[in-house]
C-alpha cells in the first residue's frame, strides 16, 4: 500500500510549496501529458510525448505505471474531492516517475495528466519533502 499524504484546501499553499520544491529538486523533464474525461485510466489518455524520447520507451513507462504499485501518493482535497494528486512510482532502480493529475482542468468534467521523469530519486527523498 502506498504511503499517502493528504492536504486540505486550507493547507493548499503548503501543498503547492512542497510540490514546487519537489519539481525544483528532483524532476528532470515532462515525459507525457494529456487531457481526458475524469475517471479515465492512463492507458486510454491521448498523450503528447516529449520529443527527446521514443514511443517504445513511453509505452514501457505507461505499462510500468499501470502494473507497478506506487510507493507514495500526495493529494490536495477540497470538499471531499481530490483537486490535485501526485502519484510516485519507482519502476526500476533508476527510473522514478510522478503522475500529476489536476482535476477539473481545463474543464469541469476533465483532468490534466502529466508524467514527469525523476531519475534516480529514491522514495525516501520524496517522503522527506511531504513530511516536513
Amino acid at each position: 500500500m502506498a504511503e499517502q499524504y493528504i492536504f486540505s484546501a486550507e493547507a493548499g499553499e503548503i501543498f503547492y510549496d512542497k510540490l514546487e520544491e519537489l519539481h525544483e529538486k528532483y524532476v528532470y523533464y515532462l515525459l507525457l501529458n494529456g487531457v481526458a474525461p475524469k475517471g479515465a485510466d492512463i492507458e486510454s489518455i491521448k498523450m503528447t510525448k516529449n520529443l527527446d524520447v521514443n514511443m517504445e520507451y513511453c509505452e514501457k513507462v505507461v505499462g510500468g505505471l499501470t502494473n507497478i504499485k506506487p510507493q507514495i501518493i500526495s493529494r490536495l482535497v477540497e470538499d471531499k474531492m481530490t483537486r490535485l494528486e501526485c502519484i510516485f512510482t519507482n519502476i526500476t532502480e533508476n527510473h522514478t516517475f510522478m503522475i500529476q493529475n489536476v482535476m477539473d482542468w481545463p474543464a469541469l468534467d476533465k483532468f490534466s495528466c502529466q508524467v514527469w521523469f525523476m531519475g534516480e530519486t529514491p522514495p525516501s527523498s520524496i517522503k522527506e519533502i511531504w513530511e516536513k
